[in-house]
């Protein structure tokens, strides 16, 4: 179980300002400060744009291409299969077939051919024959395979946008804005943009024009990647994903009309959270679980009836992938938390990204199951099940959390890796299976070794602090103008205090919560309730109560209920208000006394206003304590900070007990080895129940004794 509040750190204080003094100062909080970058930045035609001739090896592989099309040779696309490779491989195919190239693609399997262009596809690519391949959001590790391939006579060009290693592949042309001799200026593009700025090279070429109903197809779908793909929305990236709302509204592509048409409500538009939540999982589906036949059917095909059915199976494919990820979630959470898992990987004992490994988990859905470990622990998480195609290695996927770079900690350990790719905050890995445990031990060392900065630290960034008066349709619409937002231009987080706690409700069996919350100040009859929904913050239950006061970090929703449109904030984290007392405010400065080796009475003089009663704990509250965690926490491990520990005991027994009572009465549990305790700072601790065999003497340990004068 997790109950743990995040490190709020928030850029600015608003008082009573409009909704344009709001935008003003997000604007100018992200850097944004002269009129002329406003407007650009507002507009709805942003201006950054590059040349495609910027980035090397470009002209070559346009002179390859063309050179190609007119000799007529057959031209073989090779892509990936999720959401970002199979728009990329649509986007190349729909402008070869615009002038009647003899082109053909292929997409691999995941679980039959493994991510890329590897030699278990070898064959599959060899049989058709091509003259020229190109590869898609790939191929930029596939070093021996491309040179057999080129042995063979076939031309290779290489786009792709993932991390390179210590080389490049001996390609034909390599287009990738990772090399070290980069000179393109957005080096963020996801594959498809990759390959949109390849169709743009070659329009600019003017051999082989690109038709205006191609264009538009592409600029759709290389923003539905772009989203997809969770890279920055800033720069380039920002106006391609303008460009591409625009188009969606109408969209020129077949695929994405029908959709929209069987997902988006009447009258709603395209936008990144649709695209995010509704649109790209179905993409992303089939390449997880079957092959990417549909997907591809949905963006290359113009029988609106083939369409049709390909979006209606993507539709049931997606089903079926949130009951295999549902289940393998469940599995590999209960494995991490369990407290019989080796004692060198408890979550007690272990700094690295977490790892759970199952031998017949679905290998399409390792990714997302990562993402959400790593959500839910608040750390970065790898997830393992047995390749398929090696017997001797696992395959793995790996989501970051924070500032954690998973990359660079898997290539710190890369000598136990058959092989690895990705980037910052996601990779997928092959490792051979007696190797896992030195894998993991290497990921240890280089958590171990990481700065704060680097380090996976739970840190919520909050744009700006507003009263309750601001949190109105007006701002929401307001705001929406800074969109779209994602990695680098986040949907704005609000922080307002003091809200008073007047409902809670439980959705889905308890796993959220929804709050009735009211700005008693200026509305002392509670007439204007504002509503907010804690998705996954079930656990919140047992620390709120009705008649808090409460402080909230948020963003501005709005939903549909009954059509009409209402507002409804999103929790991101919430703070019931604590005692003001310096145990409760100012716990650290305890600590800092208490590691130092003062005794309890030197640490109540020194801290002023402190009492010796609130720092030693008594014999209830001891077994207060044991009670609750038994109870509330089960036998699972748990993570959770001691004042909210603090405030869920004094909840249940309606007794007083502070954190730094919490802390120590933990601490005697663990060495009376009723607990086992990990530490993660002075205010977040790690336990799990231990197996208890006759009756635990609380007095004989080194903390009680010193607590109370005879240790």
């Amino acid at each position: 179980m997790l109950l743990t509040s995040k490190t709020w750190n928030c850029a600015l204080t608003l008082g009573e300002v409009n909704a344009d003094t709001i935008v003003e100062k997000l604007l100018e909080s992200r850097g944004i400060t002269t009129e002329s970058r406003k407007e650009d930045f507002l507009s709805r035609n942003p201006s950054e744009w590059h040349d495609p001739f910027l980035f090397v090896d470009m002209k070559k592989a346009v002179d390859i291409i063309v050179d190609s099309m007119q000799k007529g040779e057959k031209i073989l696309v090779y892509g990936d299969y999720d959401a970002d490779g199979v728009t990329a491989t649509s986007i190349l195919v729909r402008y070869f077939r615009s002038h009647k190239c003899d082109v053909d693609y292929i997409v691999p399997e995941r679980a039959a051919h493994g991510y890329g262009l590897t030699d278990y596809i070898l064959e599959d690519v060899l049989k058709t024959s091509p003259g020229l391949l190109i590869t898609v959001d790939c191929g930029i590790s596939n070093f021996d395979t491309i040179e057999k391939i080129r042995k063979q006579g076939i031309k290779v060009i290489v786009t792709d946008h993932h991390t390179v290693q210590d080389r490049l592949p001996d390609a034909d042309a390599v287009i990738c804005a990772k090399r070290e001799d980069n000179t393109y200026p957005c080096v963020d593009l996801c594959g498809a943009g990759v390959a949109m700025k390849l169709v743009e090279a070659l329009g600019r070429d003017k051999r082989f024009k690109v038709f205006p109903s191609v264009w538009r197809q592409v600029i759709e779908l290389a923003g539905i990647a772009t989203i997809a793909d969770l890279v920055p929305v800033v720069g380039e990236n920002r106006t391609l994903v303008k460009k591409a709302f625009q188009s969606m509204e109408n969209p020129t592509n077949i695929g994405i009309r029908m959709m929209n048409e069987m997902l988006l409500d009447n009258g709603k538009v395209p936008d990144e959270s649709y695209i995010s939540f509704v649109f790209v999982p179905r993409i992303n589906a089939a390449g997880r679980l079957y092959d990417s036949s549909d997907a591809l059917n949905l963006f290359l095909n113009d029988d609106r009836n083939v369409v049709k059915a390909a979006a209606q199976a993507l539709t049931k494919q997606n089903d079926e992938r949130k009951a295999i990820e549902a289940q393998v979630f469940e599995e590999a959470k209960a494995q991490i938390e369990s407290s019989k898992r080796p004692d060198e990987w408890l979550l007690t004992n272990t700094k690295g990204p977490i790892v759970a490994y199952g031998k017949n988990w679905h290998q399409g859905v390792l990714g997302i199951v990562a993402g959400k470990l790593s959500q839910h622990f608040r750390r970065s998480a790898i997830v393992f099940t047995d390749d398929g195609l090696d017997e001797e290695n696992i395959k793995g996927s790996s989501r970051a959390y924070g500032e954690f770079d998973i990359y660079h900690a898997i290539e710190s350990a890369s000598e136990y890796c058959v092989n690895f790719g990705g980037h910052k905050k996601a990779a997928g890995l092959v490792i051979r299976k007696k190797d896992i445990g030195k894998f993991m031990r290497a990921l240890e060392e280089y958590a171990s070794g990481l700065s704060d900065e680097e380090d996976q630290k739970d840190i919520l960034e909050i744009d700006a602090q507003i009263p309750a008066s601001c949190i109105s349709m007006e701002v929401h619409d307001a705001i929406r103008s800074l969109s779209p937002f994602g990695l680098g231009n986040n949907k704005p987080v609000f922080l307002t205090r003091g809200l008073f706690l007047g409902n809670i409700q439980f959705m889905s069996d308890g796993a959220h919560i929804r709050l009735d919350l009211y700005d008693t100040e200026h509305d002392p009859d509670m007439k204007y309730v504002i509503s907010a929904v804690g998705f996954g913050m079930g656990n919140y239950s047992s620390v709120l109560k009705v008649g808090d006061r409460v402080d909230i970090a948020y963003t501005m929703n709005v939903f549909n209920l009954w059509g009409n449109d209402t507002l409804s904030l999103h929790l991101a984290d919430i703070r019931p208000q604590m005692p003001d007392s310096i145990e409760w405010q100012k716990p650290d400065t305890l600590e800092k006394l208490y590691a130092s080796g003062l005794a309890p009475e030197q640490i109540a003089k020194l801290s002023k206003g402190a009492d010796k009663s609130i720092l030693i704990p008594d014999s209830e509250q001891y077994g207060d304590t044991y009670k609750t965690i038994k109870a509330v926490f089960g036998n699972g491990i748990s993570i959770v900070d001691t004042d909210l520990l603090a405030r869920v005991i004094t909840l249940r027994t309606g007794k007083t007990i502070t954190p730094f009572q919490v802390l120590r009465c933990l601490e005697v549990f663990d060495e009376a080895k009723i607990i086992k305790l990990g530490k993660f700072s002075s205010a977040r601790v790690c336990f799990s129940l231990a197996e208890v065999k006759g009756k635990a003497n609380l007095h004989d340990t080194a903390t009680y004794k010193r607590l109370n004068g005879n240790g």
